[in-house]
C-alpha cells in the first residue's frame, strides 16, 4: 500500500468516526442552521424535549425554532422546513469518481464510466430515495464550472445545493499495475510406425521401435493488478456519514466493479 492511500484511509477513518458517533444520535437542525447532537425524549405540539451528547440536562426546544430532526434510526422529519431543504430531500447524487492509474491521473472517460456504474449499483436497491442520473449531475456542475479537479475547492455541502440533492456519493478508484502471472502448457503425441525409417529422416523424429514423437505446448500471460476503491457519502450540512475503502478482491483490471457493488452495500443509501 503506497503512502498516498495511507494518508487517505487515516483522513477517512476519522471522518468515518465523525459520521458514526452522529449516527447513533438524534440531531436537530435549527431554523438558523446550528446542529444539537443528542437524544430526543418527547415531542410534543409545540416542543421537543432534548438532552446534549454526553449531559444529562433537559433542554425544551420551540418547534418553530427547528428545521429537521434527522432520527438516530435514519427517519428525517421536517419542521418550518424552507422549499429549498424540501426540494433537496432524499435525492442522492453520485460525483464524478476520481480515477489514478499506476498513481498517475487517469482518464475522464474512465472517471465518468465509474460513476455510471455507481449510478446504477445504487438506482437498482435506491428504496424511497431519488438517485440524480449522472446526466443532470455533470451538467450541472458544468453549469456551475466545477470540473473533476475542481471538487476540492467547494464543501461537500456546497456541493449539495448546486446539486439539489441531500446527499452526495464521492470516491477514487486507483489501479496499480503489480507482477504477471504465466500460464503454460505441454503436449505430446506418440504415434507408432510399423516401418522405421532412418533416424536422420528430415521433419521427423523416431526412436528406435520407429515410435513417432510430437511434441508442442501453449504459454501466456497475464498483467496483475492491485485496486483500491474508497467511497464516501456526505449530507448537505457537509457531514461525512459513511467512509470506507477496500482493496479488490480478483487482480483483474476490472474487479473494481465487484468491489464498487461491495462497498455501496454497506451504505446506508442501500436498500436491502
Amino acid at each position: 500500500m503506497n503512502k498516498i492511500t495511507k494518508v487517505l484511509m487515516t483522513a477517512y477513518m476519522v471522518f468515518g468516526f465523525s459520521g458514526i458517533v452522529k449516527a447513533q444520535n438524534d440531531i436537530i437542525l435549527k431554523t438558523d442552521g446550528t446542529e444539537m447532537i443528542g437524544k430526543i425524549s418527547a415531542i410534543n405540539e409545540v416542543d421537543v424535549k432534548f438532552t446534549h451528547q454526553n449531559e444529562t440536562i433537559e433542554y425544551i426546544v420551540p418547534k418553530n425554532k427547528i428545521s429537521k430532526i434527522t432520527f438516530s434510526s435514519g427517519r428525517v422529519e421536517f419542521f418550518n422546513e424552507s422549499s429549498e431543504l424540501k426540494d433537496h430531500h432524499n435525492k442522492v447524487a453520485i460525483l464524478p469518481f476520481a480515477f489514478i492509474k499506476d498513481q498517475d491521473d487517469g482518464s475522464s472517460s474512465m472517471s465518468k464510466k465509474i460513476q455510471q456504474e455507481t449510478y446504477s449499483i445504487f438506482n437498482a436497491k435506491k428504496g424511497n430515495l431519488t438517485i440524480q442520473d449522472v446526466m443532470t449531475t455533470n451538467r450541472l456542475l458544468s453549469k456551475a464550472g466545477i470540473g473533476i479537479n475542481d471538487e476540492q475547492n467547494y464543501s461537500m455541502g456546497e456541493l449539495c445545493d448546486i446539486l439539489g440533492v441531500e446527499y452526495v456519493v464521492q470516491g477514487m478508484v486507483s489501479i496499480e499495475e503489480t507482477s504477471q502471472s504465466t500460464y503454460s502448457t505441454s503436449k505430446t503425441n506418440i504415434q507408432k510406425n510399423d516401418k522405421k525409417p532412418a533416424k536422420t529422416f528430415v521433419g521427423k523424429l523416431f526412436d528406435d521401435s520407429g515410435t513417432n514423437v510430437k511434441s508442442g505446448g501453449y504459454s501466456s500471460t497475464t498483467q496483475n493488478y492491485e485496486t483500491t476503491i474508497t467511497m464516501n457519502i456526505f449530507n448537505d450540512k457537509g457531514d461525512n456519514i459513511f467512509s470506507k475503502d477496500h482493496e479488490s478482491f480478483w487482480q483483474n483490471e476490472d474487479a473494481y466493479k465487484v468491489t464498487l457493488n461491495f462497498l455501496a452495500k454497506r451504505t446506508p443509501l442501500y436498500t436491502k
